[in-house]
This record gives C-alpha cells, sequence and structure tokens, in this order.
C-alpha cells in the first residue's frame, strides 16, 4: 500500500485563478525582481520561471494545476507526471526546472517555455502506481521517489530521498523503497538507485 497524499487540500487551492494568479518572470518583473520579492515573503517560486503570491496554501493538486497549464496539450489522458516533477507535485522538491512526462507512446521533443524543459520517456505506468492530482495524472510518491533515485542527477535525487525519509511515513521509508526497487528488472540504473538507498541506510545507522 502507498500513502497517496501528504497534503491537504484547503481554500487557498480552489480560490487560485490560474494562469491569472500566476506571476511569470519576464511579463511584468524580471526574475531577480521577482525572487527579491520571494526574499520579501511576498511570493514563492514553485515551477520554472512561474512564482506564487505568498499567501496561498501550496497543495498537490495546486502544483498539479501549474504543471498542467505550462504543458497545455502536450499533457494528455497518455501521459503521466513523473520522476522529479511529480516528486515536486507531491512535495518533496520546493521547485523545479525539468517537466518530466511519462508517456505510452513516442512523443515529440516539445519547448515548454517558463524557463522549463521537457523529458519524455517511454513507459507505462500501472494504475496501481498512478494518482489523479486535479485531473492531472502523477506517478505515486514510491514509484516517483524510486523513478527519481534511478534517472534524475543524483543532487535531485538525494533531496527528494531526504525529504521523503523526513515524513517519517511507514509506506515511504527506506525499506519500502528498497522493496520496490528490487521488484525491477537489473540495470545500471536500478544499481545505482540501490546504492544510493544504501548511503543514506549507512548515515542513518551512523547517527
Amino acid at each position: 500500500m502507498e500513502s497517496k497524499n501528504y497534503q491537504a487540500t484547503g481554500p487557498g487551492a480552489v480560490a487560485l485563478r490560474i494562469p491569472e494568479d500566476l506571476w511569470i518572470a519576464g511579463q511584468m518583473f524580471s526574475r531577480n525582481e521577482l525572487q527579491a520579492m520571494v526574499s520579501n515573503g511576498l511570493l514563492r517560486e514553485v515551477l520554472g520561471d512561474c512564482f506564487l503570491p505568498g499567501q496561498i496554501q501550496i497543495t498537490a493538486s495546486l502544483r498539479a494545476r501549474i504543471a498542467a497549464f505550462v504543458c497545455g496539450r502536450e499533457l494528455n489522458s497518455r501521459t503521466v507526471l513523473a520522476r522529479q516533477t511529480a516528486a515536486w507535485v507531491h512535495g518533496l522538491l520546493p521547485e523545479v526546472f525539468t517537466i518530466c512526462i511519462y508517456t505510452d507512446a513516442y512523443h515529440r521533443p516539445f519547448e515548454p517555455g517558463f524557463g522549463l524543459r521537457a523529458e519524455f520517456m517511454q513507459a507505462v505506468v500501472p494504475e496501481t502506481q498512478m494518482v489523479f492530482r486535479s485531473r492531472v495524472k502523477v506517478t505515486s510518491a514510491l514509484r516517483s521517489v524510486c523513478d527519481c533515485a534511478r534517472f534524475d542527477p543524483l543532487p535531485i535525487a538525494s533531496r527528494v530521498l531526504e525529504n521523503a525519509i523526513s515524513l517519517n511515513d511507514p509506506y515511504l521509508n527506506l525499506i519500502s523503497i528498497r522493496q520496490n526497487l528490487n521488484t525491477y528488472e537489473k540495470s545500471p540504473e536500478r544499481s545505482r538507485a540501490l546504492r544510493l538507498i544504501d548511503s543514506f541506510d549507512d548515515m542513518a545507522q551512523a547517527a
């Protein structure tokens, strides 16, 4: 069994209008100006060049809506948000600059804009390994952590794993992540992920 949600929905998510309430770098203000507002607590950096007012409650559903907005028509019934993007939706990363999408068929590359780049991977995700957030398909938290450990750059994968472990969720810990990784076919990517898990396990034992 996997933990399905880590953040409660709230009225802030319902009230937010997309894209009207998004602050996007390069429109009225530069990225440096928007980051200055972040430093003052007025805004929060969320996805690429997109920022949100500081008082807005950020939820998994809200993040999924923002991702769907920046992807436009490229996100459809045959695609699933994955890896670091899914980890961000689940609240395991504060911001991301890459849209990672799984699709069951070949997909031509596209540039999403908004200071983002897109990465497509052809993969079939079982229904048991995905969840819906505001009608957007997202790999489950456990699948997302495992895929980050396998495919994403090590600094990102390590941060996702660290944040996942800090939740103290019985369905998302070193044991469950290792068990899930062991169900995948042997590959260099799986080996790398298991080594990363082992390094965290060693640190936990040392502590």
